[in-house]
Formats: structure tokens, C-alpha cells, sequence
């Protein structure tokens, strides 16, 4: 009876030694892959509001800042709307912002390119996508908008500024494979 609480007691170590090995390896590995990001802080922040992170690969890390990706992306087509809509009696402020609107139709979509890109192991058309249909209308909008010198609400710059960076932070990754 002794003989088997301390083989019992044994496994549970080696359980938690190993869960503990494991974790601190994912740990490395998200370090690892936000390391090279222009805000790796912001990255690691991504990954750490996840809770699958700790036991993603490189693609799952990967796609873990897609998601934040996507919910910043979220936010800034609701944004886009609330500006339009409060800037529809300006013809031109009302026409980039539409543009934006339609942008981000196109980073929406793009986004779901390149989950599907992920998840099929075609990192070219992924690292594509993420340039030409997630990050570039963001890029344009923002563009055009400081062009007519439209006075943007900080929490517009804000999600802006994180999805650009974590649009980066993508793509870095995903050049890494």
C-alpha cells in the first residue's frame, strides 16, 4: 500500500515536471517568434490573452495574432461606420471613410484567406495576403485620412496603430516558416 502512494505520488511529480517543461517551452517559443516583431510587447500581450497560446506551434502562434488581428480590425470597421455616419454631411470626409469601410471589407476577407493559408501550410500565399488584403487597406485608409487632415478620435489612431503593428508582427512570423 505504501509501495503504491509513492508511485502515485512519483507520477504526479513527473506530471508536473513535464507540464512545467512544456509550458516554459511554448513560453520560449512565443518569445521567440514575437522577438523580431516591431512591438514585441504588444505581440506577446496578443498571445498572452489567449488561452490556447501555451500550447500552440509556429502556426498556431500565428494564428493567435490573426485573431487579435481580426478583433482590431473588428473594431475599426465599427468605428468607421460611427464616423461616417457623424461626418455624412462632408463629401469628402464621408467618401474616405467609405473607402475605408470598403477596405476593410477587403481586409475581412483576407483575413480568412490567410487563416486558410495557415492552416493548409501555404506560407507564400499567407505572407501575400497579409500584405495585399489585411494590411494595405488599413494602410490606405489611414493615408487618406491624414491627407484631409481629418481630426481622428484617439481610439481610432489607437486600434490603427496596434493593427498595423500586429499585422507585422504577422507577417514576420509567417516569413519565419
Amino acid at each position: 500500500m505504501e509501495s503504491s502512494s509513492i508511485i502515485a505520488k512519483l507520477l504526479l511529480l513527473i506530471t508536473l515536471v513535464t507540464i512545467s517543461v512544456i509550458s516554459k517551452a511554448n513560453e520560449e517559443l512565443m518569445m521567440q517568434q514575437c522577438h523580431n516583431s516591431d512591438n514585441p510587447t504588444l505581440c506577446l500581450r496578443c498571445l498572452s490573452s489567449d488561452p490556447t497560446a501555451p500550447k500552440a506551434d509556429q502556426v498556431g502562434v500565428a494564428r493567435i495574432i490573426l485573431r487579435c488581428v481580426n478583433s482590431h480590425l473588428i473594431t475599426l470597421t465599427n468605428n468607421t461606420s460611427t464616423l461616417a455616419w457623424k461626418h455624412r454631411t462632408s463629401p469628402k470626409a464621408a467618401s474616405a471613410l467609405k473607402q475605408c469601410g470598403l477596405g476593410y471589407a477587403t481586409a475581412k476577407r483576407g483575413v480568412g484567406k490567410v487563416e486558410a493559408h495557415l492552416i493548409a501550410g501555404d506560407y507564400d500565399k499567407a505572407a501575400y495576403d497579409v500584405s495585399m488584403t489585411v494590411e494595405a487597406p488599413t494602410v490606405s485608409c489611414r493615408a487618406s485620412l491624414v491627407t484631409l487632415n481629418f481630426n481622428l478620435p484617439s481610439s481610432f489612431r489607437y486600434h490603427t496603430e496596434v493593427y498595423l503593428a500586429l499585422t507585422q508582427a504577422l507577417l514576420r512570423i509567417i516569413d519565419r516558416f
